[in-house]
């Protein structure tokens, strides 16, 4: 047995941390439950799928093009790769973190593909279970990114300006990093869970906290005391009908954040 005094050391790091992680470990197993429904257009994450069809040309045209022929993004909050796979595809190198472990072994398996093995896209992708803070310790990953994308997790972190300090450090110098997620309104309120969760089932029955969406104005604070400026907030809005997204200037719901490294 190990004496008290040691026991005690090793207590207090573990909680310790616990407390400086953004995971959720209710929004872990949840998507952990959602796992198997990743690659299915139709299925649960229909939406997010559609939503490729705005989101990765954003991605693409505000991802600076220079000297190098591939430019590096981390996607966090990858989950079953539903983002990370387009955009390799577009030509990016592209590492996709998470905590979820269920969701990451789907990622994985979807590189098995004879689609991804054809076109040789998976040779750019890889998957990594790991928290960001963990991610962002390790010296090879900091300030080591082309672009930093966190679409559609940031309402489900636990500690978000820890969870946002660590999107800063993982990004270079003048980088772009790319943020999607959820006002906190009456009306996404509304929107994002009575009618899309309750009613038109677009997104499963309680994958949303409307507590834990933010405001333009908090993410942007946040963006701004861990060195970064935000350049562009734009609004998003989905079309059940036709299963399609489009720009709008309402950020009243969902909506696009760019922000640049400093």
């Amino acid at each position: 047995m190990l004496p008290l005094r040691t026991l005690q050391k090793l207590s207090s790091r573990f909680h310790s941390t616990i407390a400086t992680s953004s995971i959720d470990a209710r929004e872990v197993a949840k998507f952990g439950d959602l796992s198997g429904e990743w690659a299915d257009e139709l299925g649960s994450f229909h939406a997010l799928h559609s939503l490729n069809r705005i989101r990765v040309p954003w991605i693409v045209d505000n991802v600076k093009q220079g000297e190098k022929t591939s430019k590096r993004l981390v996607d966090v909050g990858s989950g079953g790769g539903l983002l990370s796979i387009p955009l390799a595809r577009s030509g990016f190198d592209v590492t996709g973190i998470d905590a979820t472990k269920q969701a990451v072994d789907a990622a994985r398996l979807s590189l098995q593909s004879a689609p991804l093995q054809r076109s040789r896209i998976a040779e750019r992708l890889r998957f990594e279970h790991t928290s960001v803070e963990n991610f962002c310790q390790k010296p090879e990953n900091k300030s080591a990114y082309d672009g930093v994308v966190a679409s559609e997790i940031i309402e489900h972190v636990a500690d978000l300006p820890g969870f946002i300090g660590s999107l800063a450090e993982l990004a270079r110098p003048g980088a772009p990093i790319f943020i999607t997620t959820i006002n906190r309104t009456w009306a996404s309120k509304v929107a994002a869970i009575w009618l899309a969760e309750n009613i038109l089932k677009i997104v499963p029955s309680g994958v949303h906290d409307w507590e834990k969406f933010i405001t333009p104005v908090e993410l942007t604070a946040h963006l701004e005391n861990a060195g970064c400026r935000v350049a562009a907030i734009h609004g998003l809005m989905f079309h059940p009908i036709g299963n399609h997204w489009t720009w709008i200037e309402s950020t009243q719901c969902n909506y696009a954040l760019l922000a640049v490294k400093k």
